[in-house]
Parts: structure tokens; C-alpha cells; sequence
């Protein structure tokens, strides 16, 4: 099983580092639309507001979860 993981991980490894290799300098679409047009503060702002808000959810749920289980043991 763990030489199954390690071939694989190692494959994956290789096969990144390929990739990495495959740009050929030519600016992409990405460049042209968002960058230009001044949208991408836009899209990295709403993209910031999404993972605080995500993070806020996660720092509330387990905080809940924390109190249950401390209710949870304080009844047994």
C-alpha cells in the first residue's frame, strides 16, 4: 500500500514539474481581459471576501462544536 502511494505521489510529482515547463511566453487570456480592463482587483476582492467569510464560518462552527462537546461530557 505504501509503495502504491509513494509511485503515485511520485508521478504526480514528475508530471507537475512538466507542466511548469509548458508555457511559451505569449501572454494569456487572462492578461488581455483582466489585467488591462482593471477587473482584476475586482475578481482578488470578491475572491478575499469569500475566503474570510469562509474562514469566519469555520472559526464559528467550531466554537459551537467545542461548546457541544463540552456540554456533551459535562452530562456523562
Amino acid at each position: 500500500m505504501r509503495t502504491t502511494v509513494k509511485t503515485l505521489m511520485a508521478i504526480a510529482l514528475l508530471l507537475i514539474h512538466g507542466a511548469t515547463f509548458a508555457q511559451d511566453g505569449r501572454q494569456g487570456w487572462l492578461v488581455d481581459t483582466m489585467y488591462r480592463s482593471g477587473k482584476i482587483n475586482s475578481v482578488l476582492a470578491v475572491v478575499a471576501v469569500l475566503i474570510a467569510g469562509l474562514a469566519t464560518w469555520m472559526f464559528v462552527m467550531d466554537r459551537k462544536l467545542r461548546r457541544m462537546e463540552r456540554e456533551q461530557q459535562q452530562r456523562n
